[in-house]
């Protein structure tokens, strides 16, 4: 018995350290928007990723979803920060009262229409009257590189329904700096 306890612990760590080395020398290009929210949560991927894998992570701005889009059409941006609403929009869907069921449909349809993966959400975002999901995307190729990535995204599922999350947003839109918050943030939950 205490053999196998043994072989089991030896066999996870084993296979951790390979999804941990897979990731280390490649460069993960994160595309988001100015906006606050994005910004931090773009920094805090970034920081996550960076801290356990290795990774290195660049993060570009853009002005519009549709730049960001182009970017990832042309391979320059391998993840992105996206919610519900917009994601259906991008597909020609209206607008879903159901958060859940529009999660499922974008889901479905950025994978045909974009080559493009949601992962879990981070979290709910209210605001023009509506409340939409907001989740990372991630390339069908950055995925088939970087393979240990969603798992590692997803331990910020939920985020930004944390009560501390629209504090930092409101210090992010007050010009503090969207790295340090992030990593102040991943530290105290000891995510890093």
């Amino acid at each position: 018995m205490k053999r196998l306890v043994v072989l089991v612990i030896f066999t996870l760590l084993a296979v951790m350290a390979t999804q941990a080395r897979a990731c280390v020398g490649k460069v993960l290009y994160i595309g988001v928007t100015n906006s606050p929210n994005d910004q931090l949560l773009a920094e805090m991927i970034s920081v996550l990723v960076t801290e356990r894998t290795g990774t290195s992570v660049k993060i570009l701005t853009f002005k519009t979803g549709a730049e960001i889009y182009n970017a990832v059409r042309h391979g320059q941006v391998g993840l992105i920060i996206e919610n519900t609403d917009h994601g259906l929009e991008l597909v020609k869907r209206p607008r879903e009262a159901n958060a859940k069921t529009a999660f499922e449909i974008v889901k479905r349809e950025h994978r045909k229409t974009f080559n493009l993966v949601w992962l879990e959400p981070l979290g709910t975002l209210t605001g023009n009257g509506s409340s939409q999901l907001v989740a990372p995307v991630i390339s069908l190729e950055i995925l088939g590189n970087l393979p240990a990535l969603p798992k590692l995204i997803n331990k910020l599922t939920g985020i930004v329904n944390d009560n501390n999350y629209s504090r930092m947003v409101k210090m992010v839109k007050a010009e503090d700096k969207p790295n340090k918050l992030a990593r102040e943030y991943l530290k105290a939950k000891k995510l890093i």
